[in-house]
Protein backbone atom coordinates (compact mmCIF):
# COMPACT_ATOMS: atom_id res chain seq x y z
CA UNK A 1 0.00 0.00 0.00
CA UNK A 2 3.14 2.37 0.76
CA UNK A 3 4.56 1.65 -2.66
CA UNK A 4 1.04 2.67 -4.18
CA UNK A 5 0.79 5.95 -2.68
CA UNK A 6 4.69 6.31 -3.49
CA UNK A 7 3.99 5.90 -6.98
CA UNK A 8 1.16 8.84 -7.03
CA UNK A 9 3.45 11.30 -5.63
CA UNK A 10 6.27 10.24 -7.91
CA UNK A 11 3.83 11.16 -11.04
CA UNK A 12 2.54 14.20 -9.24
CA UNK A 13 5.95 15.68 -8.88
CA UNK A 14 6.59 14.62 -12.74
CA UNK A 15 3.51 16.92 -13.49
CA UNK A 16 3.88 19.98 -11.10
CA UNK A 17 7.57 19.85 -12.59
CA UNK A 18 6.03 20.07 -16.19
CA UNK A 19 3.88 22.96 -15.06
CA UNK A 20 6.28 24.77 -13.71
CA UNK A 21 8.76 24.44 -16.57
CA UNK A 22 5.90 25.11 -19.08
CA UNK A 23 4.88 28.23 -17.02
CA UNK A 24 8.47 29.19 -16.41
CA UNK A 25 9.71 29.15 -20.52
CA UNK A 26 5.91 30.88 -21.28
CA UNK A 27 6.71 33.98 -19.33
CA UNK A 28 10.45 33.80 -20.20
CA UNK A 29 8.89 34.44 -24.02
CA UNK A 30 6.46 36.79 -22.78
CA UNK A 31 9.42 38.43 -21.21
CA UNK A 32 11.10 38.41 -24.17
CA UNK A 33 8.51 39.42 -26.13
CA UNK A 34 8.06 42.73 -23.92
CA UNK A 35 11.84 43.57 -24.46
CA UNK A 36 11.59 43.33 -27.81
CA UNK A 37 8.65 45.58 -28.23
CA UNK A 38 10.21 47.52 -25.71
CA UNK A 39 13.46 48.18 -27.44
CA UNK A 40 11.29 48.22 -30.76
CA UNK A 41 9.24 51.23 -29.33
CA UNK A 42 12.86 53.04 -28.16
CA UNK A 43 13.96 52.24 -31.32
CA UNK A 44 11.06 53.81 -33.05
CA UNK A 45 10.91 56.95 -30.66
CA UNK A 46 14.56 57.39 -31.05
CA UNK A 47 13.74 57.69 -34.66
CA UNK A 48 10.45 59.69 -34.83
CA UNK A 49 10.70 61.89 -32.51
CA UNK A 50 13.39 64.44 -33.62
CA UNK A 51 10.86 64.19 -36.73
CA UNK A 52 8.95 67.43 -37.41
CA UNK A 53 6.24 65.82 -38.56
CA UNK A 54 3.65 63.50 -36.67
CA UNK A 55 4.26 59.67 -36.45
CA UNK A 56 2.46 56.96 -34.89
CA UNK A 57 1.59 53.08 -35.11
CA UNK A 58 -2.21 51.66 -34.93
CA UNK A 59 -2.66 48.02 -34.25
CA UNK A 60 -6.48 46.57 -34.57
CA UNK A 61 -7.47 50.03 -34.43
CA UNK A 62 -5.52 51.34 -31.33
CA UNK A 63 -2.49 53.50 -31.26
CA UNK A 64 0.07 51.60 -29.81
CA UNK A 65 2.51 54.80 -30.57
CA UNK A 66 2.43 57.98 -31.35
CA UNK A 67 5.36 60.51 -31.47
CA UNK A 68 6.01 63.51 -29.41
CA UNK A 69 5.25 65.89 -32.16
CA UNK A 70 1.92 64.24 -32.90
CA UNK A 71 1.07 64.39 -28.83
CA UNK A 72 2.01 67.88 -28.59
CA UNK A 73 -0.40 68.95 -31.76
CA UNK A 74 -3.48 67.13 -30.52
CA UNK A 75 -3.13 67.84 -26.97
CA UNK A 76 -2.62 64.18 -25.60
CA UNK A 77 0.11 62.52 -23.70
CA UNK A 78 1.75 59.81 -25.12
CA UNK A 79 0.65 57.07 -22.14
CA UNK A 80 -3.39 58.28 -22.78
CA UNK A 81 -3.09 57.95 -26.28
CA UNK A 82 -1.89 54.04 -25.97
CA UNK A 83 -5.70 53.87 -24.55
CA UNK A 84 -7.11 55.09 -27.37
CA UNK A 85 -7.98 54.23 -30.79
CA UNK A 86 -7.73 56.31 -33.86
CA UNK A 87 -12.09 57.02 -34.16
CA UNK A 88 -11.58 58.62 -30.41
CA UNK A 89 -10.02 61.58 -32.04
CA UNK A 90 -11.22 62.11 -35.50
CA UNK A 91 -14.31 63.79 -35.82
CA UNK A 92 -18.03 62.28 -37.07
CA UNK A 93 -17.36 64.62 -40.05
CA UNK A 94 -15.09 62.00 -42.00
CA UNK A 95 -14.82 58.86 -39.65
CA UNK A 96 -17.00 57.51 -42.11
CA UNK A 97 -14.71 58.19 -45.02
CA UNK A 98 -11.40 57.44 -43.56
CA UNK A 99 -13.30 53.68 -41.99
CA UNK A 100 -13.95 53.20 -46.05
CA UNK A 101 -10.02 53.58 -46.62
CA UNK A 102 -8.42 51.86 -43.73
CA UNK A 103 -10.83 48.94 -44.80
CA UNK A 104 -9.41 49.02 -48.34
CA UNK A 105 -5.92 49.13 -47.02
CA UNK A 106 -6.69 46.24 -44.86
CA UNK A 107 -7.91 44.13 -47.48
CA UNK A 108 -5.00 44.54 -49.95
CA UNK A 109 -6.78 46.35 -52.24
CA UNK A 110 -4.43 49.31 -52.09
CA UNK A 111 -0.65 49.90 -50.49
CA UNK A 112 -1.03 52.96 -48.90
CA UNK A 113 -3.56 55.67 -48.11
CA UNK A 114 -3.40 59.43 -47.92
CA UNK A 115 -6.53 61.09 -45.90
CA UNK A 116 -7.33 64.48 -45.11
CA UNK A 117 -8.50 63.83 -41.21
CA UNK A 118 -9.92 66.15 -38.79
CA UNK A 119 -8.95 65.22 -35.09
CA UNK A 120 -10.95 66.35 -32.14
CA UNK A 121 -7.72 67.56 -29.73
CA UNK A 122 -7.59 67.50 -25.81
CA UNK A 123 -9.00 71.14 -25.57
CA UNK A 124 -11.78 70.41 -27.95
CA UNK A 125 -10.87 72.74 -30.53
CA UNK A 126 -10.25 70.99 -33.68
CA UNK A 127 -7.44 70.43 -36.19
CA UNK A 128 -6.75 69.39 -39.91
CA UNK A 129 -3.89 66.59 -40.19
CA UNK A 130 -3.17 65.18 -43.75
CA UNK A 131 -2.43 61.46 -43.17
CA UNK A 132 -0.07 59.19 -45.16
CA UNK A 133 -0.62 55.55 -44.24
CA UNK A 134 0.50 51.96 -44.80
CA UNK A 135 0.24 48.54 -43.92
CA UNK A 136 2.70 45.87 -42.20
CA UNK A 137 2.69 42.59 -40.73
CA UNK A 138 3.91 41.39 -37.82
CA UNK A 139 5.26 37.97 -36.61
CA UNK A 140 1.22 36.83 -35.54
CA UNK A 141 -0.16 37.82 -38.76
CA UNK A 142 -1.80 40.60 -37.31
CA UNK A 143 -2.68 44.09 -39.20
CA UNK A 144 -0.33 47.16 -38.21
CA UNK A 145 -0.33 50.58 -39.63
CA UNK A 146 2.16 52.79 -39.56
CA UNK A 147 2.22 56.33 -41.14
CA UNK A 148 3.16 60.15 -40.76
CA UNK A 149 0.49 63.09 -40.14
CA UNK A 150 1.01 66.92 -40.94
CA UNK A 151 -1.02 69.59 -39.97
CA UNK A 152 -2.93 71.05 -43.02
CA UNK A 153 -1.66 74.68 -43.02
CA UNK A 154 2.07 73.10 -42.88
CA UNK A 155 1.66 71.08 -45.82
CA UNK A 156 -0.02 74.37 -47.97
CA UNK A 157 3.24 76.98 -46.81
CA UNK A 158 5.46 73.67 -47.86
CA UNK A 159 3.83 73.32 -51.33
CA UNK A 160 3.72 77.30 -51.76
CA UNK A 161 -0.16 77.36 -51.17
CA UNK A 162 -0.79 74.44 -53.37
CA UNK A 163 -4.60 75.33 -53.65
CA UNK A 164 -4.70 78.82 -54.09
CA UNK A 165 -2.67 77.73 -57.61
CA UNK A 166 -4.59 75.46 -58.67
CA UNK A 167 -6.33 76.93 -61.81
CA UNK A 168 -8.71 75.44 -64.34
CA UNK A 169 -6.97 76.30 -67.93
CA UNK A 170 -10.13 76.70 -69.81
CA UNK A 171 -11.87 79.20 -67.44
CA UNK A 172 -9.19 80.23 -65.43
CA UNK A 173 -11.26 80.18 -62.27
CA UNK A 174 -9.94 78.20 -59.14
CA UNK A 175 -10.97 74.57 -59.74
CA UNK A 176 -12.84 71.30 -57.26
CA UNK A 177 -9.74 71.28 -55.33
CA UNK A 178 -9.42 74.78 -54.13
CA UNK A 179 -13.61 74.48 -53.85
CA UNK A 180 -13.37 71.79 -51.69
CA UNK A 181 -10.59 73.08 -49.33
CA UNK A 182 -11.91 76.60 -49.21
CA UNK A 183 -15.17 74.52 -48.15
CA UNK A 184 -12.89 72.70 -45.00
CA UNK A 185 -11.24 75.47 -43.91
CA UNK A 186 -14.55 77.56 -43.78
CA UNK A 187 -16.78 74.52 -41.87
CA UNK A 188 -14.05 73.64 -39.75
CA UNK A 189 -12.74 76.76 -38.81
CA UNK A 190 -16.09 78.89 -38.43
CA UNK A 191 -18.74 76.35 -37.76
CA UNK A 192 -20.72 79.26 -36.32
CA UNK A 193 -21.04 81.10 -39.99
CA UNK A 194 -23.52 80.12 -41.96
CA UNK A 195 -22.71 79.33 -46.24
CA UNK A 196 -24.71 79.23 -49.03
CA UNK A 197 -23.68 77.17 -52.28
CA UNK A 198 -24.82 77.37 -55.13
CA UNK A 199 -24.22 75.18 -58.14
CA UNK A 200 -24.14 76.08 -61.81
CA UNK A 201 -25.19 74.10 -64.24
CA UNK A 202 -24.98 74.78 -68.36
CA UNK A 203 -27.81 73.14 -70.03
CA UNK A 204 -26.78 73.19 -73.55
CA UNK A 205 -23.01 72.13 -72.96
CA UNK A 206 -23.18 68.20 -74.78
CA UNK A 207 -25.58 69.73 -77.33
CA UNK A 208 -23.19 72.72 -77.98
CA UNK A 209 -19.87 69.86 -77.86
CA UNK A 210 -22.23 67.46 -80.44
CA UNK A 211 -23.85 69.93 -82.85
CA UNK A 212 -21.21 72.65 -83.37
CA UNK A 213 -18.06 70.96 -81.80
CA UNK A 214 -15.58 70.88 -78.69
CA UNK A 215 -13.93 73.85 -79.54
CA UNK A 216 -17.29 75.62 -79.49
CA UNK A 217 -18.28 74.10 -76.27
CA UNK A 218 -14.79 75.26 -74.52
CA UNK A 219 -15.90 78.70 -76.16
CA UNK A 220 -19.72 78.46 -74.02
CA UNK A 221 -17.70 77.65 -70.92
CA UNK A 222 -15.32 80.67 -71.19
CA UNK A 223 -18.43 83.25 -71.99
CA UNK A 224 -20.61 81.44 -69.09
CA UNK A 225 -16.97 81.73 -66.58
CA UNK A 226 -17.02 85.36 -67.48
CA UNK A 227 -20.16 85.99 -66.83
CA UNK A 228 -20.72 84.38 -63.67
CA UNK A 229 -17.67 86.27 -62.27
CA UNK A 230 -18.98 89.36 -63.91
CA UNK A 231 -21.87 88.63 -61.33
CA UNK A 232 -20.29 87.60 -57.94
CA UNK A 233 -16.44 87.88 -58.41
CA UNK A 234 -14.01 86.06 -56.78
CA UNK A 235 -16.51 83.61 -55.06
CA UNK A 236 -16.93 81.41 -58.02
CA UNK A 237 -15.00 78.26 -58.82
CA UNK A 238 -15.37 75.68 -61.90
CA UNK A 239 -16.65 72.83 -60.04
CA UNK A 240 -16.61 70.26 -62.95
CA UNK A 241 -17.44 69.88 -66.45
CA UNK A 242 -20.76 72.15 -67.44
CA UNK A 243 -20.70 73.22 -63.74
CA UNK A 244 -19.59 75.72 -61.45
CA UNK A 245 -20.34 76.72 -57.95
CA UNK A 246 -20.76 79.71 -56.34
CA UNK A 247 -20.03 80.26 -52.43
CA UNK A 248 -21.85 82.60 -50.59
CA UNK A 249 -21.16 83.76 -46.65
CA UNK A 250 -23.95 85.05 -43.99
CA UNK A 251 -26.31 84.96 -46.26
CA UNK A 252 -30.26 83.86 -46.25
CA UNK A 253 -32.78 82.35 -48.75
CA UNK A 254 -34.15 85.77 -49.84
CA UNK A 255 -30.22 87.03 -50.30
CA UNK A 256 -29.27 84.14 -52.52
CA UNK A 257 -33.01 84.61 -54.81
CA UNK A 258 -31.85 87.97 -55.72
CA UNK A 259 -28.12 86.98 -56.98
CA UNK A 260 -29.66 83.89 -58.42
CA UNK A 261 -32.33 86.46 -60.58
CA UNK A 262 -29.41 88.54 -61.18
CA UNK A 263 -27.28 85.17 -62.41
CA UNK A 264 -30.43 84.39 -64.68
CA UNK A 265 -30.74 87.97 -66.09
CA UNK A 266 -27.18 87.53 -67.62
CA UNK A 267 -27.60 84.45 -69.60
CA UNK A 268 -30.84 86.32 -71.61
CA UNK A 269 -28.51 87.40 -73.69
CA UNK A 270 -27.15 85.46 -75.95
CA UNK A 271 -23.40 84.35 -76.65
CA UNK A 272 -21.59 84.46 -79.64
CA UNK A 273 -19.78 81.14 -80.14
CA UNK A 274 -17.99 81.89 -83.36
CA UNK A 275 -20.67 82.28 -85.96
CA UNK A 276 -23.59 81.45 -84.10
CA UNK A 277 -25.66 83.10 -81.97
CA UNK A 278 -26.58 80.85 -78.68
CA UNK A 279 -29.34 81.29 -76.22
CA UNK A 280 -28.16 79.67 -73.27
CA UNK A 281 -29.95 78.97 -69.62
CA UNK A 282 -28.86 77.67 -66.47
CA UNK A 283 -30.21 75.31 -63.76
CA UNK A 284 -29.30 76.29 -60.26
CA UNK A 285 -29.12 74.20 -56.93
CA UNK A 286 -28.60 75.56 -53.07
CA UNK A 287 -27.67 73.95 -49.98
CA UNK A 288 -26.93 75.68 -46.54
CA UNK A 289 -24.08 74.73 -44.57
CA UNK A 290 -25.29 73.80 -41.47
CA UNK A 291 -28.55 73.15 -41.93
CA UNK A 292 -28.35 70.74 -45.10
CA UNK A 293 -25.28 69.26 -44.54
CA UNK A 294 -22.46 69.65 -41.54
CA UNK A 295 -19.33 69.33 -43.72
CA UNK A 296 -18.09 70.71 -47.43
CA UNK A 297 -18.33 67.46 -49.37
CA UNK A 298 -22.18 66.97 -48.37
CA UNK A 299 -22.59 70.72 -48.70
CA UNK A 300 -21.67 70.24 -52.80
CA UNK A 301 -23.47 66.81 -53.19
CA UNK A 302 -27.02 68.50 -51.59
CA UNK A 303 -26.25 71.77 -54.12
CA UNK A 304 -25.62 68.84 -57.28
CA UNK A 305 -28.81 67.32 -55.83
CA UNK A 306 -31.14 70.04 -55.89
CA UNK A 307 -29.88 70.79 -59.62
CA UNK A 308 -31.27 67.59 -60.34
CA UNK A 309 -35.07 68.21 -58.51
CA UNK A 310 -35.07 71.61 -60.39
CA UNK A 311 -34.34 69.89 -63.71
CA UNK A 312 -36.88 67.52 -62.81
CA UNK A 313 -39.54 70.08 -63.57
CA UNK A 314 -37.71 72.54 -65.83
CA UNK A 315 -34.54 73.27 -67.33
CA UNK A 316 -33.60 76.95 -66.83
CA UNK A 317 -35.24 76.89 -63.28
CA UNK A 318 -33.43 76.43 -59.41
CA UNK A 319 -33.89 74.57 -56.27
CA UNK A 320 -33.63 74.71 -52.98
CA UNK A 321 -31.95 71.16 -51.35
CA UNK A 322 -34.69 69.67 -49.40
CA UNK A 323 -34.04 66.27 -47.76
CA UNK A 324 -36.75 64.69 -49.28
CA UNK A 325 -34.91 65.12 -52.84
CA UNK A 326 -32.40 62.22 -51.41
CA UNK A 327 -34.62 60.36 -50.24
CA UNK A 328 -36.02 60.67 -53.76
CA UNK A 329 -32.99 59.94 -55.67
CA UNK A 330 -32.19 57.22 -53.09
CA UNK A 331 -35.30 55.46 -53.98
CA UNK A 332 -34.75 56.44 -57.52
CA UNK A 333 -31.05 54.24 -57.38
CA UNK A 334 -33.03 51.39 -55.36
CA UNK A 335 -35.45 51.26 -57.98
CA UNK A 336 -32.86 51.00 -60.89
CA UNK A 337 -30.49 48.47 -58.86
CA UNK A 338 -33.93 46.51 -58.56
CA UNK A 339 -34.83 47.11 -62.32
CA UNK A 340 -31.78 45.86 -63.37
CA UNK A 341 -32.54 42.16 -62.10
CA UNK A 342 -35.93 42.13 -63.10
CA UNK A 343 -35.35 39.89 -65.81
CA UNK A 344 -33.45 37.37 -64.49
CA UNK A 345 -35.68 37.35 -61.26
CA UNK A 346 -38.37 36.54 -63.42
CA UNK A 347 -40.55 39.67 -62.05
CA UNK A 348 -42.19 40.76 -65.52
CA UNK A 349 -45.63 39.60 -65.68
CA UNK A 350 -48.17 40.25 -68.96
CA UNK A 351 -51.27 41.47 -68.45
CA UNK A 352 -53.44 40.97 -71.91
CA UNK A 353 -56.77 43.56 -72.86
CA UNK A 354 -58.75 42.54 -74.80
CA UNK A 355 -59.98 44.62 -77.95
CA UNK A 356 -63.66 44.01 -79.19
CA UNK A 357 -65.14 43.79 -82.43
CA UNK A 358 -68.03 46.81 -82.97
CA UNK A 359 -69.95 45.13 -85.37
CA UNK A 360 -70.25 40.89 -83.77
CA UNK A 361 -69.34 41.94 -80.22
CA UNK A 362 -66.87 39.06 -80.90
CA UNK A 363 -63.09 39.39 -78.83
CA UNK A 364 -60.90 39.61 -81.95
CA UNK A 365 -57.80 40.02 -80.08
CA UNK A 366 -55.57 41.18 -76.65
CA UNK A 367 -52.99 44.22 -76.47
CA UNK A 368 -49.84 43.13 -74.08
CA UNK A 369 -49.40 45.30 -71.03
CA UNK A 370 -46.34 44.78 -69.28
CA UNK A 371 -46.45 44.85 -65.52
CA UNK A 372 -43.40 44.77 -62.79
CA UNK A 373 -44.62 42.49 -60.10
CA UNK A 374 -41.97 43.90 -57.32
CA UNK A 375 -40.99 41.42 -54.41
CA UNK A 376 -41.36 44.23 -51.88
CA UNK A 377 -43.46 47.17 -53.31
CA UNK A 378 -45.87 45.00 -55.33
CA UNK A 379 -46.69 45.73 -58.87
CA UNK A 380 -45.30 49.08 -60.31
CA UNK A 381 -46.72 50.41 -63.10
CA UNK A 382 -44.77 50.60 -66.90
CA UNK A 383 -45.51 54.35 -66.59
CA UNK A 384 -42.89 54.38 -64.05
CA UNK A 385 -40.42 51.96 -65.43
CA UNK A 386 -40.54 51.78 -68.50
CA UNK A 387 -39.10 55.53 -69.17
CA UNK A 388 -36.07 54.18 -66.60
CA UNK A 389 -35.31 50.82 -68.66
CA UNK A 390 -35.14 53.24 -71.67
CA UNK A 391 -32.57 55.70 -70.00
CA UNK A 392 -30.58 52.63 -68.31
CA UNK A 393 -30.45 50.93 -71.80
CA UNK A 394 -32.68 48.17 -70.80
CA UNK A 395 -35.57 48.93 -72.84
CA UNK A 396 -33.98 46.21 -75.27
CA UNK A 397 -33.84 43.18 -73.64
CA UNK A 398 -37.28 43.98 -71.52
CA UNK A 399 -38.76 44.63 -75.08
CA UNK A 400 -37.48 41.43 -76.42
CA UNK A 401 -38.92 39.44 -73.49
CA UNK A 402 -42.18 40.83 -73.93
CA UNK A 403 -42.67 40.43 -77.61
CA UNK A 404 -41.14 36.23 -77.15
CA UNK A 405 -43.71 35.86 -74.05
CA UNK A 406 -46.39 37.57 -76.06
CA UNK A 407 -45.82 35.22 -79.07
CA UNK A 408 -45.65 31.72 -77.17
CA UNK A 409 -48.73 32.77 -74.94
CA UNK A 410 -50.98 33.56 -78.24
CA UNK A 411 -49.49 30.36 -79.95
CA UNK A 412 -50.92 28.47 -76.80
CA UNK A 413 -54.46 30.34 -76.99
CA UNK A 414 -54.70 29.63 -80.82
CA UNK A 415 -54.28 25.81 -80.30
CA UNK A 416 -56.47 26.00 -77.31
CA UNK A 417 -58.98 27.25 -79.76
CA UNK A 418 -59.11 30.58 -79.43
CA UNK A 419 -58.71 32.66 -83.04
CA UNK A 420 -56.68 35.59 -80.86
CA UNK A 421 -53.98 38.12 -82.44
CA UNK A 422 -51.93 39.78 -80.40
CA UNK A 423 -50.70 44.07 -80.19
CA UNK A 424 -47.23 44.49 -78.89
CA UNK A 425 -45.34 47.62 -78.22
CA UNK A 426 -42.33 48.94 -79.26
CA UNK A 427 -40.42 51.60 -77.70
CA UNK A 428 -38.50 54.00 -79.81
CA UNK A 429 -35.56 52.61 -78.81
CA UNK A 430 -36.75 49.16 -80.19
CA UNK A 431 -37.49 50.67 -83.45
CA UNK A 432 -33.85 51.67 -84.12
CA UNK A 433 -32.58 48.13 -83.00
CA UNK A 434 -30.32 46.84 -85.75
CA UNK A 435 -31.48 43.85 -84.77
CA UNK A 436 -35.13 44.19 -84.83
CA UNK A 437 -35.88 42.06 -87.55
CA UNK A 438 -34.05 38.77 -86.37
CA UNK A 439 -35.74 39.38 -83.34
CA UNK A 440 -39.51 39.60 -84.61
CA UNK A 441 -38.51 36.50 -86.40
CA UNK A 442 -37.22 34.29 -84.01
CA UNK A 443 -40.10 35.20 -81.30
CA UNK A 444 -42.23 33.85 -84.04
CA UNK A 445 -40.14 30.99 -85.32
CA UNK A 446 -39.84 29.61 -81.58
CA UNK A 447 -43.15 30.16 -80.45
CA UNK A 448 -44.81 28.82 -83.79
CA UNK A 449 -46.62 31.82 -83.93
CA UNK A 450 -48.42 32.31 -87.57
CA UNK A 451 -47.02 35.89 -88.68
CA UNK A 452 -50.45 38.08 -89.42
CA UNK A 453 -51.65 36.97 -85.89
CA UNK A 454 -48.79 39.59 -84.61
CA UNK A 455 -49.16 43.12 -84.63
CA UNK A 456 -46.50 45.82 -83.63
CA UNK A 457 -47.46 49.28 -82.07
CA UNK A 458 -45.73 52.03 -82.84
CA UNK A 459 -45.53 55.68 -81.26
CA UNK A 460 -44.81 59.24 -82.46
CA UNK A 461 -41.16 59.68 -82.28
CA UNK A 462 -40.13 63.29 -82.18
CA UNK A 463 -37.26 63.69 -84.67
CA UNK A 464 -37.16 60.02 -86.00
CA UNK A 465 -35.71 59.46 -89.38
CA UNK A 466 -38.76 58.27 -91.38
CA UNK A 467 -37.02 56.68 -93.95
CA UNK A 468 -35.28 54.42 -91.69
CA UNK A 469 -38.30 53.51 -89.74
CA UNK A 470 -40.07 52.37 -93.25
CA UNK A 471 -37.32 50.00 -94.46
CA UNK A 472 -37.00 48.41 -91.14
CA UNK A 473 -40.70 48.28 -90.98
CA UNK A 474 -41.21 47.06 -94.93
CA UNK A 475 -38.87 44.52 -93.96
CA UNK A 476 -41.08 43.45 -90.98
CA UNK A 477 -44.28 43.47 -93.07
CA UNK A 478 -42.92 41.40 -95.39
CA UNK A 479 -42.76 38.71 -92.88
CA UNK A 480 -46.69 39.00 -92.58
CA UNK A 481 -46.52 40.89 -89.42
CA UNK A 482 -48.83 44.15 -89.12
CA UNK A 483 -48.22 47.29 -88.25
CA UNK A 484 -50.15 49.82 -86.09
CA UNK A 485 -49.59 53.64 -84.94
CA UNK A 486 -50.61 54.09 -81.44
CA UNK A 487 -51.88 57.15 -80.13
CA UNK A 488 -52.79 58.41 -83.32
CA UNK A 489 -53.60 62.08 -83.68
CA UNK A 490 -51.45 63.29 -80.98
CA UNK A 491 -48.03 63.68 -82.17
CA UNK A 492 -46.17 66.50 -84.41
CA UNK A 493 -46.18 63.70 -87.49
CA UNK A 494 -49.00 61.95 -87.90
CA UNK A 495 -49.71 62.58 -91.78
CA UNK A 496 -46.31 61.71 -92.14
CA UNK A 497 -46.42 58.36 -90.78
CA UNK A 498 -49.42 57.76 -92.84
CA UNK A 499 -47.88 58.88 -96.00
CA UNK A 500 -44.21 57.09 -95.44
CA UNK A 501 -45.12 53.53 -93.25
CA UNK A 502 -46.47 50.27 -94.25
CA UNK A 503 -49.66 50.46 -91.71
CA UNK A 504 -52.55 48.31 -91.27
CA UNK A 505 -54.12 49.74 -88.24
CA UNK A 506 -54.30 53.39 -86.64
CA UNK A 507 -55.16 53.13 -82.72
CA UNK A 508 -57.07 56.55 -81.52
CA UNK A 509 -55.76 58.13 -78.47
CA UNK A 510 -58.28 57.71 -75.38
CA UNK A 511 -58.55 61.95 -75.17
CA UNK A 512 -60.48 61.74 -78.52
CA UNK A 513 -62.51 59.11 -77.23
CA UNK A 514 -63.27 60.61 -73.64
CA UNK A 515 -64.34 64.09 -74.89
CA UNK A 516 -67.73 65.48 -75.47
CA UNK A 517 -69.54 63.51 -78.29
CA UNK A 518 -71.73 66.67 -77.97
CA UNK A 519 -69.00 68.38 -79.14
CA UNK A 520 -68.98 68.69 -82.73
CA UNK A 521 -65.43 69.50 -83.16
CA UNK A 522 -64.96 66.21 -81.27
CA UNK A 523 -67.31 64.22 -83.00
CA UNK A 524 -65.72 65.55 -86.58
CA UNK A 525 -62.47 65.18 -85.35
CA UNK A 526 -62.79 61.40 -84.73
CA UNK A 527 -65.27 60.92 -87.81
CA UNK A 528 -62.39 62.54 -89.73
CA UNK A 529 -59.89 59.83 -88.61
CA UNK A 530 -62.15 56.87 -89.06
CA UNK A 531 -63.01 58.25 -92.56
CA UNK A 532 -59.26 59.06 -93.50
CA UNK A 533 -58.40 55.25 -92.50
CA UNK A 534 -61.21 54.03 -94.47
CA UNK A 535 -59.78 55.80 -97.62
CA UNK A 536 -56.30 54.35 -96.90
CA UNK A 537 -57.80 50.38 -96.18
CA UNK A 538 -56.67 50.95 -92.50
CA UNK A 539 -58.53 49.15 -89.28
CA UNK A 540 -59.25 51.72 -86.56
CA UNK A 541 -58.89 50.52 -82.68
CA UNK A 542 -60.58 53.17 -80.26
CA UNK A 543 -58.64 52.90 -76.65
CA UNK A 544 -60.10 53.86 -73.33
CA UNK A 545 -63.42 53.05 -73.80
CA UNK A 546 -65.29 53.36 -70.34
CA UNK A 547 -69.03 53.68 -70.87
CA UNK A 548 -71.96 52.38 -73.02
CA UNK A 549 -72.23 56.34 -74.62
CA UNK A 550 -68.58 55.87 -76.00
CA UNK A 551 -69.61 52.44 -77.80
CA UNK A 552 -72.71 54.24 -79.54
CA UNK A 553 -70.33 57.06 -80.58
CA UNK A 554 -67.83 54.81 -82.10
CA UNK A 555 -70.64 52.93 -83.63
CA UNK A 556 -71.36 56.07 -85.26
CA UNK A 557 -68.14 56.41 -86.93
CA UNK A 558 -67.79 52.73 -88.09
CA UNK A 559 -64.97 52.37 -85.51
CA UNK A 560 -64.06 48.44 -86.03
CA UNK A 561 -62.54 47.79 -83.06
CA UNK A 562 -62.59 49.24 -79.52
CA UNK A 563 -61.02 48.35 -76.11
CA UNK A 564 -61.16 49.84 -72.37
CA UNK A 565 -62.63 49.02 -68.93
CA UNK A 566 -65.90 48.98 -70.30
CA UNK A 567 -65.33 45.26 -71.52
CA UNK A 568 -62.34 44.24 -69.19
CA UNK A 569 -59.73 45.66 -67.22
CA UNK A 570 -55.56 44.13 -68.47
CA UNK A 571 -55.97 40.64 -67.22
CA UNK A 572 -53.22 37.51 -66.55
CA UNK A 573 -53.51 35.10 -68.80
CA UNK A 574 -55.23 32.37 -66.75
CA UNK A 575 -57.47 35.34 -65.38
CA UNK A 576 -58.81 36.01 -69.07
CA UNK A 577 -59.34 32.42 -70.07
CA UNK A 578 -61.40 32.04 -66.96
CA UNK A 579 -63.37 35.65 -67.81
CA UNK A 580 -64.29 34.96 -71.11
CA UNK A 581 -67.75 33.49 -70.43
CA UNK A 582 -68.31 37.29 -68.36
CA UNK A 583 -66.51 39.34 -71.03
CA UNK A 584 -68.63 38.14 -73.67
CA UNK A 585 -71.74 38.27 -71.25
CA UNK A 586 -71.19 41.94 -70.48
CA UNK A 587 -70.37 42.76 -74.37
CA UNK A 588 -73.32 40.96 -76.04
CA UNK A 589 -75.39 43.32 -73.54
CA UNK A 590 -73.62 46.18 -75.30
CA UNK A 591 -72.90 45.45 -78.84
CA UNK A 592 -76.18 44.27 -80.75
CA UNK A 593 -74.43 42.65 -83.64
CA UNK A 594 -75.05 43.84 -86.90
CA UNK A 595 -76.86 41.45 -89.48
CA UNK A 596 -74.54 40.90 -92.32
Amino acid sequence: MMDLNNGWLIIASAILAFLLCTVSLVMYFRMQQLRALEEGEKIIKKITDNLHIGAFVIRNDSIMYANSRLCEWIGYSREMMKHMKWQDIASLENSEKTASAIQKLREGHVASIEERIVVICGDGSRKCLLVTCQRIMDQHDQSIYAGTADLEEHAYQKNGGFAENTVDPITELPDALVLQERLEHETIENPAQPLALLVVDIDSMNRVNDTIGKDAGDKLLQEAAKRLKACEGSRVYHYRGDEFAILFKNMGRAEVKMHIKRIMSTFTVPIQIHDTRWYETVTMGVSFFPIDADNGRKLIDCAVSAIHDAKRNNKGKYAFYNPRIIQGLRKRLELEMDLRHAVKRNEFTLYYQPQIDLRTGAIAGCEALIRWVHPVRGVISPAVFIPLAEELGLIEEIGQWVLNTACRQTKAWNDQGFPFNISVNLSPRQLFQENLLSLVESALKESGLQPERLQLEITETAGADLFVMSQKLLAIEALGVRISIDDFGTGYNSLNYLKQLPLSQLKIDPSFIRGDHHDQQDVALVRMIVALAAELNLQVVAEGVESADHVRFLKQTHCALAQGYLFARPLGAEQLIEQLGAIRQRTSEIIIPETQ
